[in-house]
């Protein structure tokens, strides 16, 4: 494909595809990104430390709430023991 076809074909796509299809390096971030390469191992551990426990509070969060929606559904539907394990 020469360079000619290839702008062609650029301009005619959407903003976001053409984003996609030009070549952009990864040093083209923005400066406040967070770059573990160059952080304090303090500060990676904390971030990490704050990842873990909002992933595993999302985690507690729908388990609790997905299995308490669904033992309520038992109780409505006539199951003793569902309704016992809700009190």
């Amino acid at each position: 494909m020469t360079w000619h076809t290839t702008h062609v074909i650029l301009l005619h796509m959407s903003p976001f595809s053409r984003s996609l299809m030009t070549r952009n390096s990864i040093y083209d971030r923005s400066p406040g990104f967070y770059d573990p390469e160059r952080r304090a191992p303090k500060s990676n551990a904390i971030v990490i430390a704050v990842f873990c426990f909002l992933m595993g509070g999302a985690f507690w969060y729908s388990l609790d709430t997905t299995l308490t929606e669904m033992t309520q559904r038992d109780c409505n539907a006539g199951i003793q023991k569902a309704c016992d394990s809700l009190k």
